[in-house]
């Protein structure tokens, strides 16, 4: 409705000029030379407009035409533009598809077209990272690290070319410049924290993480590590804070205090860890000192007051009668632990030494042994590490036995005093 009553209000107005120009009289007279051009005012108002107009067109076709040259250069840059864009874009999902080929092809098309932007770096050094292209990879990442926008970037993807390379030294002075680019990144702290595993410094490591298993295992590792008894206090106790029933901590620490002349505290945490979660190292780091089979004996009657009944301590006390060649005491502690729950080797090496019957042979040779399993790769190992043989993971190191009784509980081994 409102057009249309702006469309009347307009013809109108343009009715009523042209009238009004229509009724001006008088003529108008024009003289060029021997040319005399005579006519209405109407008329010469009529072709004075046109004139007009015939005038701003040709300017505007000049101008256009002075431009012509530079609106072809902008267009033919746009176009450049998108396409080098659409290529980032292509190469972009190739790289999460894998296609190795397909992400060259378009990091190539879009340097082409755009010329070595962060992102076509970025896109040109993952696409021959994903072909296997180390050098051009690494001259890519090299190029985006001189960028300051980009530079963490660069040092992420110059850390992971040298990490799969084996040139962990170079890769950790890459970590602490990422550190520098981008201060907090938790993906670098991990990555700093696998170089200082890599590297097997413990140290570096247990500083880098907050998980209280991989402070337990390292911490623990630092402890039979140290050089000064006061270090391995320190270390030790970190890892019994961190957690309280893991055995090699407890065995760790234990060793610490005695290393300082503390036999007291050590044999108290000792005690206080078998109670909560009985376990060979434990034992074995109680019995460390003592080297008489027969004082040895006696010594594990002391860890079976506090753990009475459990599969660990029964065993516990059948291996050690046998050393001490108390056959009586040995195959009844050793026929107790089976009664208990255990079903691992161990009981039926005792029986078998004590009467080789087949049937304990075979029990014996067949039945699991215990051992430590990796919770992040599953492989298995005899002896406890703070870092998995396998997969170079901290703190996955868990105890597995085929005893019933042996799960860990969560009761925390107090610390003894004065430590």
């Amino acid at each position: 409705m409102f057009r249309a009553v702006r469309f009347i209000v307009i013809a109108a107005v343009l009715l009523a000029l042209a009238w009004w120009i229509g009724t001006i009289p008088g003529t108008f007279t024009a003289h060029s030379g021997q040319v005399t051009v005579q006519t209405s005012v109407p008329v010469a108002i009529l072709i004075l407009v046109l004139t007009a107009l015939i005038l701003s067109f040709l300017l505007r076709l000049v101008f256009h035409l002075r431009r012509a040259p530079g609106g072809l250069g902008n267009w033919r840059s746009g176009r450049r533009q998108k396409q080098g864009e659409l290529a980032v874009q292509r190469g972009i999902v190739a790289l999460a598809a894998g296609d190795a080929p397909a992400a060259q092809a378009n990091a190539t098309q879009a340097r082409k077209q755009l010329g070595e932007t962060p992102l076509v770096l970025l896109l040109t050094a993952e696409a021959a990272r994903l072909a296997g292209n180390t050098a051009q990879a690494r001259a890519a990442f090299q190029q985006l690290a001189g960028i300051k926008d980009m530079a963490f970037l660069g040092h992420r993807g110059l850390l992971r070319a040298h990490l799969e390379g084996g040139e962990h030294e170079i890769a950790a002075t890459h970590a602490l410049a990422a550190e520098d680019a981008y201060p907090g990144s938790a993906w670098l702290k991990r990555q700093r924290m696998d170089i200082a595993l890599k590297q097997q410094d413990v140290k570096a490591a247990l500083a880098l993480t907050h998980n209280p298993a991989e402070i337990a295992a390292l911490a623990t590792a630092a402890a039979n590590a140290a050089d000064h008894p006061a270090e391995a206090r320190r270390y030790g106790k970190q890892a019994i804070k961190a957690a309280p029933n893991l055995a090699p901590a407890i065995a760790a620490y234990a060793r610490a205090l005695r290393r300082s002349n503390k036999e007291r505290a050590a044999r108290k945490l000792l005690l206080n860890g078998w109670a909560a979660a009985p376990h060979p190292l434990i034992a074995a780091a109680y019995l460390e000192k003592i080297s008489s089979s027969i004082e040895r004996a006696q010594a594990a009657l002391e860890l079976a007051k506090v753990a009475p009944g459990q599969p660990e301590t029964e065993i516990l006390l059948a291996e050690t009668a046998l050393a001490a060649q108390l056959s009586g005491e040995a195959k009844r502690h050793a026929n107790a632990a089976i009664q208990a729950g255990m079903s691992d080797r161990r009981p039926y090496a005792v029986l078998a030494a004590l009467e080789p019957s087949p049937d304990h042979i075979s029990a014996a040779a067949n039945a699991p042994a215990p051992r430590w399993m990796c919770e992040n790769c599953a492989a298995e190992t005899s002896d406890w590490a703070a870092v998995c043989p396998s997969c170079g993971k901290a703190g996955k190191l868990v105890w597995k036995t085929a005893a019933k009784a042996l799960a860990v509980v969560a009761i925390p081994a107090p610390q003894p005093a004065g430590v």
